[in-house]
């Protein structure tokens, strides 16, 4: 017998765990169809996500991430549908702007709880480098210090793909089904346990390529930008097929 999530804001968007579909995510393949689902319309997407993510860092705590996310995806459900997509729909993010806020908020919790002890060790262990390198006589190795530089960026990968990765579907389900924000939460963390394994390696490889295009002045990341969210939008899609009646 399925379990069902209590939808208290809108009963013909109520999701039940059995809508919850298990699928195998192919990386390479999972990026191609994303591209292609918005190559007549990529700059338009280049910007909306871009002013997207400008918007959201123009408040501290990540306080507008969430409806900002949240109308990223109503471009792409837009999109979908075959219907006009603008800034208009964009901005129709803050329609949800409380839900979007208790995931945000929950994330960002989660995060400082993860990444202080992080920052913590990686402050001790810089400071242990630099007395050894004060008092001893030939110094620190150099591969003492590349070796936890390296160590650090690992520790930050996993650190932010664990905070990430159960909230991976929580703003496509507000965006799509106009669920409460604790109840997205709740069925993004069971869909993702459900495919944990690949959506995990999904997450290293992008993390990864993240990574290294940040390395690069950010000005590479912001292309591949539009992508990515796609591709987190067509993953739910296949998680949470769509209703008939949209």
């Amino acid at each position: 017998m399925s379990q069902t999530i209590p939808d208290q804001r809108a009963a013909s968007n109520a999701i039940h765990f059995s809508d919850i579909r298990t699928v195998k995510v192919r990386p390479f393949d999972l990026l191609r169809r994303s591209y292609e689902f918005i190559r007549g319309e990529y700059w338009l997407f280049f910007g909306l996500t871009s002013v997207g993510l400008l918007v959201s860092s123009a408040v501290p705590f990540g306080i507008l991430l969430g409806p900002m996310f949240v109308g990223i995806y109503r471009c792409l459900i837009a999109r979908e549908r075959s219907e006009t997509v603008d800034f208009t729909t964009l901005f129709q993010g803050f329609d949800s702007f409380k839900e979007s806020l208790i995931a945000t908020l929950v994330m960002m919790a989660i995060t400082l709880v993860l990444i202080v002890p992080l920052m913590l060790v990686i402050v001790i262990a810089l400071a242990f480098l630099i007395d050894q390198h004060q008092n001893g006589a030939n110094g620190v190795h150099p591969i003492a210090w590349f070796t936890l530089l390296y160590a650090f960026f690992v520790a930050l990968l996993v650190t932010n793909m664990l905070v990430f990765l159960p909230f991976l579907f929580a703003f496509q389900l507000i965006a799509d089904r106009n669920v409460s924000g604790s109840d997205a939460m709740k069925l993004s963390f069971q869909a993702v346990r459900v495919n944990l394994v690949g959506l995990s390696g999904y997450l290293i490889l992008i993390s990864v390529v993240s990574i290294s295009l940040m390395m690069m002045c950010y000005i590479p990341l912001l292309f591949i930008l539009p992508v990515l969210f796609t591709s987190f939008f067509l993953v739910y899609r296949d998680v949470f097929p769509r209703q008939l009646q949209q």
